[in-house]
Order: C-alpha cells, then structure tokens, then sequence
C-alpha cells in the first residue's frame, strides 16, 4: 500500500462525512515502510449505520462484509487502485473502559494529525494487535517486522502503557514480554 493511496482513502471518507483514525500498518505506513496490503481505520460504534448508507448507493465501494460488531470490510476503487478497506470498532481495545472512551483516547493522546487526517502512533497499532485475543500471537510477526523496518523497539514499553491505561496492563505485560522473546530469538544466531 502507497502512503499517496491511504491519503486518498483518507480523503474519501472525510468526503463521506465519517470520523475515523488510520490504524494498523497503514498508520505506520506513514512514516515507516512496512508493506501493509490494506488501510484499517478505527470508528466509533454508533457510525456503523452511517457508514452503511454512505456505502449503499456508492460506485467505488462494495457494500460492508461480513457483518460483525467490530470489524467489517469493503473494496474501494480509487482511480486505478482497488484497496482493501476495514472498519474497526474500539470494544476489542477498551479494557474496563467503553469503546468510545478508547477511541477518544487514541484521538486526544495516541495520534499524530498529517494533513487533516489522525494516524494512531505505533503504540496504539501494537496494542490493538496485542489486544486480539485469538490473534495476538500472529501480530508478533508483523511487530517484528515493524521493528526491522524501524519503529524502535522501546516503544513496547508505550504499549504496557497503554494497557495499564485501560486496565489490561497484566494481560498486555504477558503479551509484551512474548514479542520480547520473538525478537532476542532473532538477535543471536541459532546454536545448535
């Protein structure tokens, strides 16, 4: 995924009039390369409706798949470009707190705002990978991945933050500590 194709995503859905913030790979994308295949953005669950009907009579885009309370998907076309599209909604990521209050979060303290449009920071694409309970230990691989390409490592640390912030801290700590692993395994060379 091109950074000049999620700005264009991006601007396609300030057109439709839906809040958001770029997750995922493509918010690292940004400033980092690290060959993300589609653009995540996190919404807040009451925008479900709203996105449905902006997509209802849309050209560019295919209706929203599969139904699900957190994360849903379309195909855009952009120009020349067909791009993998997904809706996330915060409760995965809200700990003890409420979905909303985790996206307000991540707007307020973990984003960085590039031409009118919020890109959550490192920490916060770690800690939602981290947060998928029957998926974090694949996100290892893609955290490691980030790394190589350049997102330091201490920012692992951001991530323990964050989920002491929402009350998952222990849970986060354990899944850190696992990453942490995954990369001294790949620091020395194997001696068997």
């Amino acid at each position: 995924m091109r950074v000049e194709e999620i700005e264009a995503v991006a601007e396609w859905l300030r057109e439709l009039d839906i809040q958001f913030v770029i997750v995922g790979g493509s918010a690292i994308e940004r400033s980092i390369a690290v060959g993300t295949g589609d653009v995540d953005v996190l919404i807040a669950v009451g925008q479900w409706e709203a996105i449905e009907k902006a997509l209802e009579n849309n050209r560019q885009a295919t209706p929203l798949e599969p139904y699900s309370r957190t994360i849903r998907s379309t195909r855009l076309k952009l120009g020349t470009s067909v791009i993998d599209l997904e809706f996330i909604s915060g409760e995965p990521f809200a700990g003890t707190h409420s979905a909303d209050e985790f996206i307000e979060y991540v707007r307020n303290y973990r984003s960085e705002k590039s031409k009118g449009v919020r890109y959550a920071t490192p920490p916060v694409v770690w800690y939602m990978r981290l947060s998928i309970d029957d998926q974090w230990e694949q996100y290892a691989s893609k955290i490691r991945r980030d790394i190589i390409s350049g997102v330091p490592a201490s920012t692992l640390d951001a991530v323990v933050d964050i989920g002491d912030h929402f009350g998952v801290g222990d849970r986060i700590r354990e899944r850190v500590g696992f990453v942490r692993r995954i990369l001294r395994l790949y620091e020395k060379p194997d001696k068997v």
